[in-house]
């Protein structure tokens, strides 16, 4: 009987410092430099092709290891979503033509967000596939200050909310 008195108080003094060492540890405060290394990997990472596939139905995975390219493919030309890095651009285009694409049939580009990881590699892509670029209105200022080797953002479409 006396066991049972004793396992009692026993287990909430080890339940009360198993709380108290929890919430004593200090959660690490991320820089956003961290944040954004975090998030974007290494060069390496960056760089490296992961393997390309499909992700469902007509959408398909084109993207490095840590920076997301997406091709939505369509009977009347391809959506690449992210042309990334400038120097990303022959991976995605590698990438579009494993799964068995033809890279010309990209007509729409298309960013997430006007961020150098997202959309620094529009003009090649323009260049490269002959596709049209597309920027949501509110992106259009930060596209047209982003000129990677000098060159000017191009952006054919401007596009607002409910726009098909």
């Amino acid at each position: 009987m006396r066991r049972d008195h004793i396992t009692v108080p026993l287990t909430f003094l080890l339940a009360t410092a198993a709380a108290v060492h929890i919430s004593a540890q200090t959660p690490k405060v991320w820089t956003p430099q961290e944040l954004f290394q975090r998030n974007i990997g290494t060069r390496e990472q960056q760089d490296k092709q992961f393997p390309p596939h499909k992700m469902i139905g007509n959408i398909y995975y084109v993207g490095t290891e840590t920076l997301a390219s997406f091709l939505i493919t369509t009977p009347q030309g391809h959506i690449l979503i992210n042309s990334m890095y400038e120097r990303n651009v022959p991976t995605i285009k590698k990438s579009v033509e494993d799964l068995g694409f033809k890279f010309t049939d990209v007509k729409i580009i298309l960013g997430s967000h006007a961020h150098a990881d997202h959309m620094e590699g529009d003009a090649m892509m323009k260049e490269m596939s002959g596709a049209q670029v597309m920027a949501m209105a509110e992106d259009v200022p930060a596209l047209q200050a982003m000129r990677p080797g000098g060159k000017a953002h191009p952006i054919d479409k401007v596009l607002h909310d409910g726009d098909r």
